[in-house]
């Protein structure tokens, strides 16, 4: 790839603060949106859970776990819903932002959902993990613009048909590339995490490697999906939950706790305290 000379735009404290969507005395489930993850599966339910999980931490009204013969018990998760894709299509149900790929499986029923997703044209559509595989064995980009992928360096070497070194050398010439393929929004993961969309690159000002776990990136993918489901536009959606996401392991470290120590489910837990410090300006 050639070398990129294009100027990036820094998400800091306070353009993050403004993104944040507005909490009112009116509000009530329905008005917090509907996020329906088709996350996880048998062999990897944990990622369905983390991305449900984080979801309703990011003020998701109502959130439904979607998996085809569900293994994930509604005793051990009451605070979001279930549905076993075998039994009940996916189509049936309400949403405002649909998040499709974290452990949901390569394969064809993966890839069946994304074309149909394409065919109806959903308009709120975050793809992660999984769905990007397919989207790269099946060549089922271009996707459409009100869309977000998130890819790591791995998912987007795949897509892109280079090798991870090859990104690494050059990331932000690497996410417009990735942009023009998929022509979505699209935020590249990992040290220095990069949002493109079809006018401007943005890095977070925010992150350490106590997010290099498995699991960080399933809950990432559920905080932007309930970001998208409140009305946020896909690239602030993108945006917030990428500074969020990073903002909680900028607390961690403050906290004194060591980065080799963070796991996914922490990152969840501190979502409400860097939310409360973004809204009040701390």
């Amino acid at each position: 790839m050639e070398k990129s000379t294009a100027p990036r735009h820094i998400l800091k404290k306070q353009g993050a603060r403004k993104l944040l969507p507005t909490v009112s005395e009116s509000d009530n489930k329905a008005t917090r949106g509907r996020s329906l993850l088709m996350a996880g599966s048998s062999e990897y339910p944990g990622a369905g859970v983390l991305a449900a999980k984080a979801a309703l931490r990011m003020g998701s009204g109502y959130v439904t776990l979607a998996q085809k013969n569900i293994s994930v018990s509604s005793l051990q998760n009451p605070d979001f819903l279930l549905c076993d894709l075998a039994k009940k299509p996916w189509s049936s149900l309400k949403f405002d932002a649909v998040l499709v790929g974290p452990g949901f499986g390569v394969n064809e029923y993966t890839a069946s959902v994304i074309r149909e997703l394409k065919r109806q044209k959903v308009e709120k559509v975050i793809l992660d993990a999984d769905a990007l595989t397919v989207c790269a064995e099946k060549n089922l980009f271009p996707l459409l613009p009100t869309w977000i992928a998130t890819p790591h360096v791995g998912e987007l070497a795949r897509c892109l048909k280079i090798s991870a070194d090859q990104i690494n050398l050059d990331r932000m010439a690497a996410v417009k590339q990735a942009q023009e393929l998929f022509q979505c929004v699209v935020l590249l993961k990992g040290h220095g995490t990069l949002v493109a969309n079809s006018q401007k690159v943005y890095t977070i000002a925010t992150g350490n490697s106590a997010l290099a776990k498995a699991g960080t990136g399933d809950v990432l993918a559920g905080m932007i999906t309930a970001l998208r489901a409140q009305g946020l536009s896909a690239t602030k959606a993108a945006l917030l939950g990428a500074y969020i996401h990073g903002a909680t392991a900028n607390l961690w470290r403050a906290r004194k706790n060591d980065l080799l120590s963070m796991v996914a489910s922490d990152v969840i837990e501190y979502i409400p305290q860097v939310v409360y410090k973004l809204r009040q300006g701390d």
